[in-house]
C-alpha cells in the first residue's frame, strides 16, 4: 500500500513539473506553439455602414469574413471612431463619426482582442464620447490602445509577451517625432516583453506610396526598438517595407467602410503573423468589400503590384502572398 502510495504521489509531481506553470520561460519557449496575430486595416460603423446594419443585422459587415477571423488568437484593427450611447445622424457625407453602443458586443461577437483609438475620429464626440468608447469595449472584454489627441506611453497594451502602442500621427499637433521615439524608449526601459507593435494613424489619403514624412518616422520608430509598424489612414493599401531587418506596413487599407466610389478604397490587406522564437511569419491576405462586407479574394494581380511598390527584397515573397524574417 505504502508502495502504490508513494508511485502515485511521484506521478502527481511528473504532471505538476510538466505543467507550463512550472517550466522556465526558455523552456516555455521550447514547449509553446508560435504566437499568432491577426491585423485588419480601418473600421468604420457609420453612415452607410450603419445604414446596412440597421436593414440586415450588426453583423452584417463580418458575414462574409467571420470564417477568418474567429480562429485568430489575437485579433487587432484600427476603430475610426466612438461607440456611444445615442449616436448622432448627420448626414451620409458627414466625416463626424458616431456608432451605435452594440458595435462592441459585435466586435466582441468577432474575436476582436485589441482595437486601436489612436485615430483623427475617435474624438469626433468629444471626450465624452471617447471615455463612453472606452467603457463600452471594457464591457465586452476588448482592449484598447492609443489615444487621439496624445502619444503617452501610459496606454500600452501588453498581450502574452507582446507590447502594443499606437499613435495619430493624422495631423503634426497630434504627436511629434521627438515625443514618439521617447515614448518608445520609455516602454523599452518601463516594460517586459518579447516584441513591440507600434500601430501608426498617418499618411495621405488614397495615395498608394508612402510620404517623405512617413518613412522617415517609421525609420525612427524601428531605431528606437520597434519589431513591427502596421499603418492606417490612407484608405487604400499602402507599399510594405523592409528596414534594418524590420517590417513596415504602411497601410493596410480599409476593412469596413462605405467608401464605394472606387475599387481600391474598398481593397485592403489582414496580415496574419506567427511568432516563434527563430522566425517571423506574415501571411499577406488580400480582402474586398461589397457593399461594406470585406471577404477574402485570392488575386495574383493585387499582390503583383503591391510587390511592385514595396522593398526590391522582398519582390517574390510578396508575390508568393508570405514574408519570412529570421
Amino acid at each position: 500500500m505504502f508502495k502504490e502510495i508513494t508511485f502515485l504521489i511521484l506521478i502527481i509531481l511528473s504532471l505538476l513539473f510538466l505543467n507550463k506553470e512550472y517550466l522556465s520561460e526558455e523552456d516555455l519557449l521550447k514547449h509553446e506553439e508560435s504566437q499568432q496575430i491577426l491585423f485588419v486595416g480601418d473600421m468604420m460603423f457609420d453612415r452607410g455602414v450603419e445604414f446596412l446594419m440597421e436593414n440586415n443585422s450588426f453583423d452584417y459587415p463580418f458575414e462574409k469574413i467571420k470564417e477568418d477571423l474567429l480562429p485568430a488568437k489575437i485579433l487587432v484593427g484600427n476603430l475610426e471612431g466612438p461607440i456611444v450611447s445615442n449616436p448622432v445622424f448627420i448626414s451620409a457625407h458627414s466625416m463626424s463619426f458616431s456608432f451605435n453602443k452594440k458595435v462592441a458586443q459585435i466586435l466582441r461577437d468577432n474575436n476582436f482582442s485589441i482595437v486601436s483609438l489612436a485615430n483623427n475620429h475617435t474624438s469626433n464626440m468629444g471626450e465624452e464620447g471617447l471615455e463612453e468608447t472606452k467603457n463600452f469595449l471594457q464591457e465586452n472584454g476588448i482592449d484598447y490602445v492609443g489615444d487621439p489627441d496624445t502619444c503617452s506611453s501610459d496606454g500600452v497594451i501588453i498581450k502574452d509577451g507582446i507590447a502594443y502602442f499606437s499613435v495619430n500621427v493624422t495631423f503634426p499637433y497630434n504627436c511629434s517625432k521627438e515625443d514618439i521615439v521617447f515614448n518608445i524608449n520609455k516602454i523599452r526601459e518601463e516594460s517586459e516583453y518579447n516584441f513591440l507593435v507600434v500601430l501608426v494613424h498617418w499618411g495621405n489619403e488614397y495615395e498608394h506610396l508612402a510620404s517623405d514624412y512617413q518613412i522617415e518616422l517609421a525609420h525612427l520608430i524601428i531605431d528606437a526598438g520597434a519589431d513591427l509598424i502596421i499603418g492606417g489612414h490612407p484608405h487604400v493599401i499602402q507599399n510594405i517595407e523592409k528596414y534594418n531587418g524590420k517590417l513596415i506596413f504602411y497601410s493596410l487599407g480599409n476593412f469596413i467602410f462605405d467608401q464605394y466610389f472606387s475599387e481600391e478604397t474598398q481593397q485592403g490587406l489582414m496580415i496574419d503573423i506567427r511568432l516563434s522564437k527563430d522566425r517571423q511569419d506574415y501571411n499577406i491576405i488580400v480582402v474586398e468589400e461589397n457593399k461594406a462586407q470585406p471577404a477574402r479574394i485570392e488575386s495574383q494581380e493585387i499582390l503583383k503590384w503591391l510587390a511592385s511598390i514595396s522593398s526590391e527584397s522582398l519582390k517574390e515573397e510578396i508575390e508568393g502572398g508570405k514574408i519570412v524574417i529570421y
